[in-house]
């Protein structure tokens, strides 16, 4: 399976995101990057009743099929997802807790930071307009 372009999924933002199934998990907020190496990692997704509940869903694995941005996840799994306060920033801590919780491997190496480092943000919001690449 292709990586799909940074590029690419940046334009998924205000779009729906979707199980591998092709079901509507969400509508797509935010993309947040990885702050080193400003990678698309987390998807900031309006879920529940009325999109009224924020879930941070990894997108590392997303692929795109019929015009739509999918994850391997089900809509049970990202309606439970541990809520973060969606301020931005995810710290490695946070960061770490939704990986172990979407059952994917988490290193603080993966996130740019070398053991003991510490950072204030491991992710940082795409803001419409800025230069992904800045």
């Amino acid at each position: 399976m292709a990586t799909i372009d940074k590029e690419r999924i940046l334009q998924f933002r205000g779009q729906d995101l979707c199980d591998n199934d092709g079901s509507k998990l969400g509508s797509i907020e935010e993309i947040y990057l990885d702050t080193e190496t400003g990678e698309p990692e987390w998807a900031l997704v309006h879920t529940g009743l009325f999109g009224r509940k924020q879930t941070f869903v990894p997108i590392r694995d997303a692929t795109e099929g019929d015009g739509a941005l999918r994850v391997p996840f089900d809509k049970a799994q990202v309606k439970d997802a541990p809520t973060v306060d969606p301020d931005g920033r995810l710290t490695q801590s946070e960061e770490a807790d939704l990986y172990r919780y979407f059952g994917m491997t988490y290193a603080a190496v993966e996130s740019g930071a070398g053991s003991g480092e510490q950072r204030d943000g491991a992710m940082k919001r795409y803001e419409a307009g800025e230069r992904p690449d800045a």
